[in-house]
């Protein structure tokens, strides 16, 4: 306590005796401890001081939490300046800036009995200050306070400059962080500031989100710590990267050129570089492919000698058109789609993870005749059926779901909505024709997709409020419908080694999570419950489709061959 402590308390209490701690105060005392309260009522005691010296002193309660609470306001209703008492535990542990001036700091207080209601922080002219932050549970600090249940003691921070303007950090400069607490208590902590670049900070933070634990639903808790505004402000945050980064793009070509193409195939890569050369291997095979360019972008600057050499291998061998544009850092999924594009000469794009491959030499061609032949609402826009390497099916298009979370807190319980998105026949052996029939879906994955470039624009393309990847290819596609055309699905089968494709690093769980919750929040409306579950109610009333039945003979393992399908509109 502070040195003048006592001496100012003493102006509190009433009672006078010489033999009382100077800081003992009779109706705070009675304010804090109810128990104490009643027993004076009731006659059992004749003060609070009374009990003070028989019990309370040895239980230390001048010391509880309670009763500074409760000094705390009598000190701020009598006008007493410099009364607080000690301020909870708690401590700064890392404080990072950006090259821009964007900061994320985390700590933890030791707040249960005194909320945390408020952080600043200051380093020279940058100033922030936060009222809502997330909250996350420490186990090593549950450990240390020795406390008796579970309790989200952590917290961690992200904001620009308050201004706009961001102000150049001198290596070994100093963060002030003040923290606040609802009884009035402040208390200040320096720490030393972490230089970082704005992709750095931005994965630090991603990293840190998926790191976080919980006591309750992790998902939903999760949520909860990204409507404080952390999550609104990390998607600005990561937009801006992704903006600097798409304007820095630049492209090479290999092989042969044309001024059109049949359709331009869209890799983006991150991580890992070796699937390039195979692609062009299984790729090159069959009719049709001469037709198509290979725009593969690359999300890792790291692999850029390595594609480089590869493509020009490839160019010798293959003979396949293959432009590589370089993105300064990783930007994610829907941006490296969208910025391929760009640099396309085709109408029609198809989006295609580097991990999936053909099943079937003529692929190029079928999908060509598939566009020549069915109506237009059919293939504006479409995904196929990819299988796993042991040949079961992975996906035969998506559809989605949502669960209730129940999330206990200091207002009482609520209960919130988690949208999720599943695969049709997931598993399903291959001659399950039925799962990957002709047919409209509510959504189809980014790892294959086919898509008329016009509409592709229309949609605005890939939103880019997702961080790097996941839940970008069912926006897309809520988007289309949204517009008047249903995503369709149609069977020009692909393998699929799921997850093999890129590196995943817990930055990207960490933009999964933030993902979800952003679709989730957008789209949560228009999915419940007019698309919600395997047959979704809007499609079906929708179109009446009557899907033609795979010949027995049509192809080995029983699935259906791509043909157009018959819609009538109610």
């Amino acid at each position: 306590m502070p040195d003048d402590f006592g001496s100012r308390a003493g102006k509190l209490h009433q009672f006078g005796g010489t033999d009382l701690d100077p800081a003992f105060d009779e109706a705070t005392y009675l304010a804090a401890f109810p128990d104490v309260a009643a027993a004076v009522q009731r006659g059992d005691l004749g003060s609070g001081a009374e009990h003070y010296r028989l019990a309370g002193e040895k239980e230390k309660r001048l010391h509880r939490p309670e009763y500074r609470r409760e000094l705390a306001k009598a000190s701020r209703r009598l006008g007493l300046p410099g009364l607080p008492p000690d301020s909870p535990g708690f401590s700064i542990e890392a404080v990072v800036v950006s090259s821009s001036g964007a900061v994320f700091i985390a700590g933890w207080a030791d707040d249960p009995q005194q909320k945390l209601t408020a952080i600043s922080a200051e380093i020279g002219a940058l100033r922030w200050r936060w009222t809502q932050f997330p909250r996350i549970r420490r186990p090593d600090v549950e450990a240390v306070l020795g406390a008796p249940s579970p309790y989200h003691y952590g917290f961690w921070l992200v904001a620009g400059p308050a201004d706009g303007a961001p102000v150049r950090i001198a290596p070994g400069a100093e963060c002030a962080v003040e923290v606040q607490f609802d009884t009035g208590v402040s208390a200040e902590r320096q720490h030393g500031v972490l230089l970082r670049s704005d992709p750095g900070l931005r994965d630090l933070a991603m990293g840190y989100l998926a790191g976080s634990q919980y006591y309750g639903n992790a998902v939903l808790e999760g949520f909860a710590g990204l409507d404080t505004g952390a999550g609104d402000w990390l998607i600005g945050f990561n937009r801006t990267i992704c903006r600097d980064a798409a304007a820095a793009a630049s492209v090479e070509r290999f092989g042969p050129a044309r001024r059109r193409y049949q359709g331009s195939i869209v890799v983006p890569l991150h991580g890992i570089g070796d699937f390039l050369f195979v692609q062009n291997c299984l790729y090159s095979q069959g009719k049709g492919i001469a037709d198509h360019e290979f725009i593969y972008v690359i999300n890792s600057p790291e692999l850029v000698e390595q594609l480089h050499r590869e493509a020009r291998i490839a160019e010798m061998v293959y003979g396949l058109s293959v432009s590589l544009v370089t993105l300064p850092y990783n930007a994610g999924f829907a941006v490296a789609n969208n910025v391929g594009l760009n640099f396309a000469r085709s109408d029609r794009l198809l989006c295609v993870n580097p991990d999936v491959f053909p099943r079937e030499r003529n692929w190029a061609q079928r999908h060509m005749d598939l566009l020549a032949a069915a109506p237009a609402q059919q293939t504006r826009f479409f995904g196929t059926s990819l299988f796993y390497d042991d040949g079961s099916l992975m996906h035969g298009g998506m559809y989605f779901e949502a669960e209730t979370g129940i999330r206990p807190d200091t207002e009482g319980v609520t209960r919130r909505t988690i949208l999720r998105v599943e695969h049709y026949g997931k598993g399903a052996p291959d001659w399950a024709s039925q799962f990957v029939a002709s047919r409209p879906v509510p959504a189809v994955t980014g790892a294959f997709m086919s898509i008329d470039r016009a509409w592709f624009e229309s949609l605005g393309g890939f939103t880019e409020d997702y961080v790097f990847g996941h839940y970008e290819d069912a926006d897309l596609c809520l988007k289309s419908l949204e517009a008047g055309t249903p995503v369709w699905l149609h069977d020009i089968p692909m393998w699929h080694m799921e997850g093999k494709g890129s590196r995943r690093l817990p930055a990207h769980e960490g933009g999964s999570l933030l993902n979800r919750w952003l679709f989730t929040r957008k789209w949560e409306r228009v999915v419940i419950p007019e698309l919600l579950g395997q047959k979704p109610r809007r499609l079906s009333q929708a179109t009446d489709v009557t899907v033609s039945k795979p010949r027995a003979d049509a192809r080995p393992r029983g699935r259906a061959p791509v043909r157009a399908v018959r819609t009538a509109a109610h």
